[in-house]
């Protein structure tokens, strides 16, 4: 997008700092509502602190979704809100459907490397971040934790990231409101482990429901959540070890692999797109140089950093 004068311009960044201010209001609300309900739970039944019984229960994110979602209604007017679930100009096929779940399985495999890397260095400076990998990659155990996770999670995280936050920013440019979407989505998990993933992922998930409609980013992240995370891992682990490993890599380094080839194959298309919509240097400071974004950005990091523990 180029500027046609300074009113567009001042425009888009009130625009783009509602969405990021909005953006935090929700994470702290629902942060604070789950801590409240976890508070409740373990006020009523203290055995919950016992072992990791506090970090399988489910119930106490259901008040926070509603606590989040409430925030999400009062801050945005019916017009905007009718447009986060307006259908894409594209039809899904199966075929689309498994490319998507390949590129999914590409990011998976970077973040393989990454956490591995990460951890790695961490070691050598005397912390690790084991704790936030298991809470990154740990199945659900409860029914409540499974309902959240798999349905609930990936509903309302559309509704507020690739509705709310990706259709805001949608009239002053595609690549500005695909980035903003998945970078919040990323800050929004507040794991250093976990964020980068969640912003790869968040890529994906926002040219879905750019191109597709939101119902299919809701389908394909409650794919990802439920298939790709909770029953293949039970899969997994029902399996003898030496099985379970081959089942492992043919799934998510053979998809991986997969992922990339596709991208390769689309690699004109894909060029061709950026051309067309390729954001430029003021929009980016625009986006995430403004102070509002990065104070937020920063306060994330320092709460990630903070959550590691020496080894």
């Amino acid at each position: 997008m180029r500027f046609i004068g300074v009113f567009e311009r001042e425009e888009y960044q009130r625009s783009v700092k509602k969405v990021w201010l909005i953006g935090a209001v929700y994470t702290i609300v629902f942060q604070l509502m789950a801590t409240i309900a976890v508070l409740v739970e373990v006020f009523y039944d203290p055995k919950l602190m016992h072992g990791d019984k506090i970090d399988q229960i489910g119930s106490p994110y259901f008040v926070a979704v509603a606590a989040g979602l409430f925030v999400i209604f009062v801050a945005t007017s019916p017009r905007l809100r009718k447009t986060f679930f307006q259908t894409g100009r594209s039809r899904m096929t199966w075929q689309k459907f498994v490319s998507l779940v390949a590129l999914m399985l590409l990011i998976q495999l970077i973040f393989t490397v990454y956490s591995n890397g990460l951890e790695s260095l961490l070691n050598q400076l005397g912390f690790t971040a084991n704790a936030e990998l298991k809470s990154a990659s740990a199945g659900s155990e409860t029914w409540s934790m499974f309902l959240y996770s798999g349905f609930l999670a990936p509903i309302t995280e559309e509704i507020v990231f690739r509705g709310f936050v990706l259709r805001s920013v949608q009239p002053y440019g595609i690549s500005a409101a695909i980035l903003l979407s998945a970078g919040l989505f990323g800050l929004y998990h507040l794991n250093i482990m976990q964020s980068p993933f969640a912003f790869g992922i968040g890529l994906i998930l926002a040219v879905v429901a750019l191109k597709f409609g939101i119902k299919w980013s809701i389908v394909l992240h409650s794919f990802n959540n439920l298939v790709l995370g909770d029953v293949f891992g039970r899969i997994l682990d029902a399996l003898p070890k030496q099985a379970s490993s081959v089942l492992n890599v043919i799934i998510f380094v053979g998809g991986g692999l997969v992922g990339a080839w596709i991208l390769w194959q689309k690699r004109q298309r894909i060029k061709s797109w950026y051309a067309r919509h390729r954001l430029r240097r003021h929009e980016l400071k625009l986006v995430f140089g403004n102070w509002l974004g990065i104070v937020i950005t920063v306060l994330s990091i320092i709460m990630m950093v903070a959550n590691l523990s020496h080894k």
